[in-house]
């Protein structure tokens, strides 16, 4: 380094020392890039001061219903012996499900049952179609009107005496359905004995029929009565 460097150094310092003084009052000033309104102060004051993100974020994740408790209940749900994680296991139901000639396939192949469903001319344009089913039912006096009609269906259901309060009275059709029902629960152990004792009963029937055949022998073998001899008319001997 030569002597006119050596001698200017200081200098040379002294006005980076100013410049840098200057810079960092610039910086430090209300107008500066750090205090002024919007400036780099108030956006890192929003981020780690007190109710910044940072907060809320470590407030969010701390909350059991929060994205990290969302994420714990659905691996909880998803785990191998759980019912989801079973269908979702490889070749469990949904692999089966969705297996080429899985039922996805077959409802939703070419000519399958959702193709038919929704063709033309298929059930569902049948349905929706003028004059349709579903046209009868909604047309005005038609099956919805009838059952909804003042006298109709529904008023016959709830009306007061009607058939609901009568299946449901103390009593009623509902409470002798159930009292029927214990008398089944009564009847069946008899008619399970009844079976029991029926092989009892062909038994006894065979060795009556076996004791019988040779009394009927026997009887054949008997000599029969003597017969009395005829007593005469004596109008008709003359």
């Amino acid at each position: 380094m030569d002597i006119r460097g050596l001698a200017l150094l200081p200098v040379r310092v002294t006005v980076a020392a100013t410049q840098a003084t200057l810079g960092l009052g610039q910086l430090a000033s209300p107008q500066g890039p750090i205090l002024r309104e919007g400036g780099y102060g108030t956006r890192l004051a929003q981020i780690f001061g007190e109710g910044g993100l940072l907060e809320q974020l470590n407030r969010i994740l701390a909350d059991e219903r929060g994205p990290i408790g969302l994420a714990n209940t659905l691996a909880d749900l998803t785990a191998d012996d759980r019912p989801v994680g079973k269908a979702l296991a490889r070749d469990g139901l949904l692999d089966r499900m969705a297996d080429e000639e899985g039922p996805f396939v077959r409802l939703l192949e070419a000519g399958g049952p959702l193709d038919r469903a929704l063709g033309e001319d298929g059930p569902l344009y049948r349905l929706l179609a003028p004059g349709g089913p579903l046209d009868r039912l909604l047309a005005e006096e038609g099956a919805i009107d009838r059952i909804l009609a003042e006298g109709g269906l529904i008023d016959q259901l709830l009306a007061e005496q009607g058939i609901l309060e009568k299946l449901l009275a103390p009593g009623g059709t509902l409470d002798q359905l159930i009292e029927l029902g214990a008398t089944f629960d009564a009847i069946v152990p008899r008619l399970e004995a009844l079976g029991n004792a029926i092989p009892n009963l062909n038994s006894a029937v065979n060795i009556l029929s076996g004791a019988v055949e040779p009394l009927g022998a026997l009887a054949g073998r008997l000599p029969g009565g003597r017969r009395r001899p005829a007593v005469l008319d004596p109008a008709v001997s003359d």
